[in-house]
């Protein structure tokens, strides 16, 4: 998204700008092309050193462009580019600055592929390195499946949930899912009426301390199995 700054200031340069191209020579013409450069490159966001590093090294290209002349699309572009971007304003303060203020987007699990993490954002996108884990991030374990796993993230929201009570999901072919809550008891859910039954499942929770279970089978409907530690 590209903002401009105030109108007034806009007007001002633009004044300036016709006053010095109206006098027909080449030192007014060259002051002019050089006051309108864009010069610098203000980046403010809560990501690391290196990320920004490379915002910055990418965005070399529009050097020396005309400020009035920018394309905000092609700043766009780039900055999309960025998986761990969640967020971002591009203003132009003129005469020759481009201020980008930016803000990560939130880290909700994780999963492994060729040993390696990969981290799913809030943005629904996958993030090769972050900054640092901050938290218990959960694993994703079995097919992975980003839209099936962030609506699955939203319905727990919506049931009030405590997101960071869950440590890992298990997902399955049949787009069935078992959650393992608080690293010990395993909840498995339905392949439908995922609504309903964690309704029943935030009752067993208000109800008692559900560590004392094993396994809360939720995968029959209007029923509930329960297996005790033992």
């Amino acid at each position: 998204m590209l903002q401009l700054i105030d109108r007034s200031k806009i007007y001002f340069y633009l004044a300036l700008l016709i006053i010095l191209l109206s006098v027909h020579n080449t030192k007014s013409i060259t002051f002019v092309e050089n006051y309108f450069k864009i010069k610098e490159f203000d980046l403010i966001g809560d990501a690391d050193k290196e990320i920004i590093l490379s915002i910055s090294k990418s965005l070399e290209e529009f050097y020396h462009y005309n400020i009035f002349s920018l394309n905000p699309d092609e700043v766009t572009n780039i900055l999309e580019n960025f998986n761990i971007i969640n967020h971002f304003e591009v203003k132009k303060e003129y005469p020759s600055k481009i201020k980008i203020e930016f803000k990560e987007t939130k880290i909700l699990a994780y999963y492994i592929k060729d040993n390696k993490k990969i981290y799913i954002g809030e943005n629904g996108k996958k993030i090769t390195k972050v900054k640092e884990e901050n938290g218990n991030i959960p694993l994703i374990v079995g097919t992975i499946n980003i839209k099936k796993f962030l609506e699955l993230k939203k319905l727990l929201i919506t049931k009030k949930f405590k997101w960071e009570d869950f440590t890992t999901f298990y997902s399955f072919n049949s787009n069935r899912w078992d959650l393992i809550y608080k690293d010990q008891v395993t909840i498995k859910l339905p392949i439908d009426n995922l609504d309903d039954s964690l309704n029943l499942l935030k009752k067993i929770i208000n109800k008692q301390d559900v560590i004392i279970f094993k396994i809360i089978d939720l995968r029959l409907k209007d029923r509930v199995i329960l297996s005790w530690v033992k």
